[in-house]
């Protein structure tokens, strides 16, 4: 009795393909001088993409936000070229780009743009763009952001 349960058991979680991929999350922040402080925003994106990845059950690792003058969509940056090699070298299989364009004296970005990569063999697997917006309370700007991450998960192919 108890082998068989046992067995079916095994046999379900063999039979269910359960898949977790490493992933490194980088944070861009572009239209802003390098003197003024990280946004709180771009902080709030970065935690909601993190435990997006983490809550799927993916192993996730980020760099610091990073803050340059422009980014070619869909492209990643020379800046963040070191980044990029530094999670290969340390074992992730994607590479996630969130750039956040703000205009200068705003808390929140004007448009912000998503870029999956793959790191090897390197190309890009999924690319979005979404119009910034201006939220109420921070538990609103939490939830929608978390959601939105959320939904950007189910673009990570194996």
């Amino acid at each position: 009795m108890a082998r068989g349960v046992i067995a079916a058991f095994l046999g379900i979680f063999l039979a269910l393909r359960i898949e977790a991929a490493m992933v490194s999350v980088l944070v861009i922040e572009t239209g802003l001088s390098g003197e003024e402080e990280k946004k709180q925003h771009s902080r709030v994106w970065e935690n909601s993409l993190l435990d997006a990845f983490f809550n799927e059950g993916h192993i996730v690792t980020n760099a610091p936000i990073m803050r340059i003058k422009c980014v070619a969509k869909g492209e990643i940056p020379e800046e963040a070229m070191a980044e990029m090699e530094a999670a290969l070298e340390g074992g992730a299989g994607f590479f996630f780009l969130a750039q956040l364009d703000y205009t200068p004296g705003e808390k929140t970005p004007r448009e912000i743009g998503f870029a999956f990569f793959k790191i090897k063999p390197f190309g890009k697997i999924f690319e979005r763009r979404l119009a910034g917006k201006s939220y109420r309370t921070a538990k609103e700007e939490t939830d929608n952001l978390r959601s939105i991450a959320q939904g950007l998960i189910p673009q990570l192919k194996f």
